[in-house]
This record gives C-alpha cells, structure tokens and sequence, in this order.
C-alpha cells in the first residue's frame, strides 16, 4: 500500500480560514436542537388550535400513560411483597 504525504495534496485538508469560518458559521448542537424544539412546540401549537378536542384527546392519552408508567413499580412492588407473604404462610403450613 503506498503513502502519499499531505505534502503532495495540500487541497485534502482543512485550511485554517476554512476551519475559522465554519466553526462561527455553525450553530452548536444546543441552539440547533433549541430551533428544532420550537419549531416542533408551534407546529403543535397551530394544530391544536385548529382541532382543540384531538388536542384534549391526546393530552388525556399522555397524562394516562404516565399515571400508569408510574403505577407500574408500585403494582411490581405490591406482587412481590405479597408473593413473599405467601411463600411465608406456605413454609409455615408444611413445617407444621
């Protein structure tokens, strides 16, 4: 395999004017992904203006999941508990 030095092909690198410009041109991740998030909340925005029950609709669908995304470890808790007071009473009984 041969190797051909930077030297021979100074256009294949970054200059340093060009380095300059494109880091002040571009914006950072933060105030790219600020830009998509607004833009994102006035689609909706319109939207829901424009149908309000859809709007109420999947409001009240997010607000459910999320009651039930945080009964989930209470309900995994409670059976557990529960299944170890059973296998208690179970032990007690064939002990006897």
């Amino acid at each position: 395999m041969s190797h051909i030095p930077s030297s021979a092909m100074p256009h294949a690198g970054p200059t340093e004017n060009s380095l300059e410009t494109q880091d002040s041109a571009s914006p950072s991740l933060a105030e790219r992904a600020g830009k998509i998030a607004e833009k994102a909340r006035d689609n909706l925005t319109e939207k829901a203006r424009g149908n309000p029950k859809t709007a109420i609709a999947a409001g009240a669908a997010v607000v459910a999941g999320a009651i039930a995304a945080a009964a989930i470890p209470i309900v995994r808790a409670r059976k557990k508990s529960t299944d170890k007071a059973a296998a208690g009473r179970a032990k007690k009984k064939s002990g006897s």
